[in-house]
């Protein structure tokens, strides 16, 4: 039942999914700040190191068409608990020493992220749906907080452990347990729909695939630089600390865009004036690394952070704008992501292996100033108002 038809529970609900939002990216973002000490212990190559970057990206594609389906097997809070434990599990197999646990606890944590990425946008069509602007904007300024705290704090965190990239890394387990349980009250109030049945495919549907392309290549652009940023900066002179903070401030840029851009968004006539403003953004920021990365580093960081910020936010505000339900937001988001993430998977793993070809950052970011011309193009079909 709709959380409106329970006022007093309405901002429960809504810090509920909020707080399970800050447990979406920790367990990525927590990677590059360490991953040259990764590398060192593991040890792995800049190609390898890419398809650990990667793996949890692939993940979320593989994962994300077992939401709609767990959810109406076992409700939807049932499932989002389901995926915080998941997550947890994931980051504290990566204690083990050796690259089996490394990679095994990495593709663990990514399927719980893919219910999560599937699961919660739906739960906002079904919950908000006279609110899917500003909690479509609180969501994904989560996500990019969550991924902005990681990248801040791990290093600290490691540092004052004292016990290794490991710990590190296994510190952010406990909020993602805590996602796990605040939902255990809401279970029973939201039984399993088995006896429904799912919607029509969208597998054939134009819009949907425009939808699909354009998340794709807005988070291929996202998971390259988050994977590869502080990399890149360190290359060009810039030590550890700095780098990671670096790292922190394109995330953090991506917060204040991540909810404001859904509010005012869904005001408009349509969504495409906002992906334009975004793709610009993320151009200067392209070209500033690429013509000059160690004159202004925290201004191209920004400029990424608030393109990425609002291009993440336009994808999750489609799945509701572009649907009429939570059943159909969900399969419409499972399609997204799952073919979508696949796309952007080839993004780390693309960089690694043009910085290797070339022995330079020329070739890695001229390939991700290309990717803006698809994206725009997908984006001006899927920011039309319309429906699948």
């Amino acid at each position: 039942m709709p959380a409106r038809a329970y006022p007093r529970r309405t901002g429960l609900i809504a810090g509920a999914i909020v707080f399970t939002a800050l447990n979406l990216r920790t367990a990525i973002a927590s990677v590059p700040p360490l991953l040259d000490e990764i590398r060192a212990s593991v040890p792995l190559s800049a190609t390898a190191a890419g398809v650990l970057t990667t793996a949890p990206v692939i993940c979320m594609a593989v994962g994300s068409p077992i939401g709609p389906p767990l959810a109406r097997r076992i409700g939807t809070e049932a499932a989002i608990t389901t995926l915080g434990l998941t997550v947890a599990a994931g980051i504290l197999i990566r204690l083990i020493d050796g690259i089996v646990p490394l990679f095994l606890g990495t593709i663990v944590a990514g399927l719980g992220i893919a219910l999560g990425n599937v699961l919660v946008p739906s739960l906002i069509k079904r919950d908000f749906p006279d609110r899917v602007g500003p909690m479509t904007g609180g969501y994904t300024m989560a996500i990019s907080a969550s991924g902005a705290i990681a990248a801040a704090l791990t290093v600290p965190f490691e540092d004052a452990i004292g016990r290794g990239w490991q710990w590190g890394l296994a510190v952010w387990a406990l909020p993602a347990i805590a996602a796990a349980l605040i939902w255990v009250p809401w279970i029973s109030l939201h039984g399993a729909a088995t006896g429904a049945a799912p919607p029509a495919s969208l597998w054939r549907n134009r819009l949907a695939w425009q939808v699909t392309v354009y998340m794709g290549l807005q988070s291929l652009l996202f998971y390259s630089a988050l994977s590869w940023l502080p990399t890149l900066l360190r290359e060009h002179g810039i030590d550890r600390e700095a780098a990671g903070a670096l790292l922190s401030v394109m995330l953090l840029a991506g917060v204040p865009t991540c909810l404001v851009v859904p509010i005012f968004a869904v005001r408009g006539r349509d969504q495409r004036p906002a992906v334009a403003a975004m793709l610009v953004l993320a151009a200067l920021g392209f070209v500033g690394l690429l013509v000059a990365p160690d004159a202004a580093p925290a201004l191209w960081a920004t400029l990424l952070g608030f393109s990425q910020g609002g291009l993440l936010a336009l994808s999750f505000l489609f799945f509701s704008l572009r649907t009429t339900d939570q059943a159909q937001a969900a399969q419409l988001s499972a399609m997204a992501q799952s073919v979508g993430y696949l796309v952007a998977a080839a993004g780390p793993l693309a960089v690694g292996v043009l910085r290797d070809a070339t022995g330079g950052w020329t070739a890695p970011l001229v390939f991700l100033l290309v990717v803006l011309v698809p994206l725009l193009v997908a984006g001006m079909a899927a920011g039309r108002s319309q429906i699948v």
